[in-house]
Parts: structure tokens; C-alpha cells; sequence
């Protein structure tokens, strides 16, 4: 795979990484996963889950379309 870290992604692109989470998150999430994302701006902490923490209220999602797109 070609090194393109720094380029920005493509809407094409973004539609393909939210349609992959969505079913990564349909067939490969059990409970929770927290994941640290090295990018050239430092790590990156991606926190997911099935139950949202009561701490955070819901306005501060956004919801991704039921079809990733």
C-alpha cells in the first residue's frame, strides 16, 4: 500500500472508512474497544462502545447514516 499519510482523504474515501466501521463495529465488536491511532500530530485515543457513558451526553455524538454513507 502506498504511503499517504498527510494526504487528505476523499469524500470516496470517507464513505468507504464510515461504511468499513460500520460493519467492523456489526461484526467485530463485542463490548468495547479503545484504540490508540499514531498520526504525525501525536496518538490519537478512539474510544467505542455499545453503551454510551453517562457522563457524555448524546448531542456530543454525531449519528453516521445507517448505510455508511
Amino acid at each position: 500500500m502506498a504511503d499517504t499519510s498527510g494526504t487528505p482523504m476523499t469524500d470516496a474515501e470517507i464513505r468507504q472508512f464510515f461504511t468499513l466501521l460500520q460493519r467492523w463495529c456489526d461484526s467485530e465488536l463485542d463490548q468495547f474497544a479503545n484504540l490508540i491511532v499514531p498520526t504525525r500530530w501525536g496518538d490519537v485515543y478512539a474510544d467505542f462502545g455499545r453503551e454510551r457513558p453517562p457522563e457524555h451526553p448524546v448531542e456530543l455524538y454525531e449519528r453516521l447514516p445507517a448505510d455508511g454513507v
